[in-house]
């Protein structure tokens, strides 16, 4: 037993009946499953086309929606066509059309969804990236007089659809059993398979009212191709960082598809904001694919540290003002995903050099 066993998870398979998702995946519950995180969040990986969720809002947390190439050694591969409606009122709703890799910031009472994966030739991921350990959302409802009530829904509260006794376990038996029966349907029973099915049918029609708008395309980035030469890592690369790329932003994160064993990185520590270091297979169709062993050192000063060995998906918390680093990737059978995720807009940390302590920052005056 090490001294920050806590903060070292393996993330689990989560096997699962949802429709058109990989199984089994890998998803990081957040407090359910590392007590003080602040981080919720999937990594799923999205095989046939559906539709999925209806508008809601979150009351006090930024949400990112990820939609990415599935298998991270050819990140921009992205061969899928999917529709996310998003907007500050629930009866005017934008719809944007992601046909490459994409993050949309939601923030805190925006209402989004529902999300139409209407094209899938290809796997890709969706993630949502909800920055609270206790994820929850808003519904917005309308009783039988028109008039609007709201209903809360998170982890923990959800009941199961077929026995509400029992707390829901998303196992997504309820909802593949509703597409499996559209499948199949006989033709006259069918919803009609253009996009305006009979369930997304009004948010399409909401589409045309609000075709031009374009209001809350500031939250809409598509990924950049970061051409690199350092061979430890695949180039191009693939990243969001924050503010740099979107004004208001609360995230700053990157792929980095690991080619080959090497170190990384220094000792440091974010002297006001928690870091989440993970590392997965670089096919999230196949996340639980693992064939590496690294090593990170976590400590509360620069001089005592503890190392823990990676050798499956993992993540690592780092709360503010804990030292970590270097990262030793000692073995590397094939490519993994090492992903820093930094839940802030700018980028800092302070390194130990000469028995001076030194900032290094993206928030930096400008020279």
């Amino acid at each position: 037993m090490g001294r920050y066993d806590d903060l070292v998870f393996k993330i689990p398979k989560e096997f699962h009946n949802w429709y058109g998702f990989a199984s089994p995946r890998g998803f990081f519950r957040g407090t359910t499953m590392m007590e003080k995180a602040k981080v919720y969040m999937d990594f799923t990986s999205v095989t046939k086309p559906l539709p999925m969720e209806v508008p809601h809002t979150h009351h006090c947390a930024d949400e990112y929606l990820v939609f990415t190439g599935a298998d991270m050694n050819n990140f921009f591969e992205f061969d899928a066509e999917v529709d996310v409606w998003i907007g500050e009122d629930p009866n005017n709703l934008e719809m944007y059309t992601l046909t490459q890799p994409t993050i949309i910031r939601v923030p805190p009472k925006m209402y989004h969804c529902p999300v139409h994966f209407r094209v899938i030739n290809k796997p890709i991921v969706f993630s949502a990236v909800y920055l609270d350990g206790d994820w929850s959302k808003i519904n917005r409802n309308l009783d039988e007089n028109g008039r609007e009530f709201f209903t809360y829904d998170g982890a923990g509260v959800r009941r199961c659809v077929r026995d509400t006794s029992k707390e829901c376990i998303y196992c997504g038996s309820c909802f593949s059993e509703a597409m499996k029966a559209r499948e199949d349907a006989k033709p006259e029973e069918k919803a009609d398979d253009t996009p305006n099915t009979n369930l997304l049918a009004p948010y399409y029609e909401m589409a045309e009212k609000t075709k031009g708008q374009r209001k809350y395309a500031k939250y809409v980035y598509a990924y950049q191709p970061e051409e690199h030469s350092d061979d430890r890592f695949l180039s191009p690369r693939a990243g969001f960082r924050g503010v740099s790329e979107m004004e208001g932003s609360r995230l700053c994160y990157l792929y980095n598809i690991v080619q080959k064993a090497c170190v990384f990185g220094d000792t440091h520590m974010h002297h006001a904001v928690e870091e989440y270091i993970f590392f997965t297979g670089a096919d999230i169709t196949n996340f639980f694919d693992f064939d590496a062993e690294i090593e990170i050192q976590i400590g509360e000063t620069p001089d005592d540290m503890d190392t823990y060995t990676i050798t499956e998906p993992t993540v690592v918390r780092i709360p503010a003002g804990m030292w970590h680093g270097p990262i030793n990737f000692k073995r590397i059978g094939a490519p993994i995903n090492f992903e820093p995720f930094y839940p802030s807009g700018n980028y800092g940390k302070v390194i130990c050099k000469d028995g001076q302590y030194i900032y290094e920052g993206t928030d930096l005056p400008k020279k």
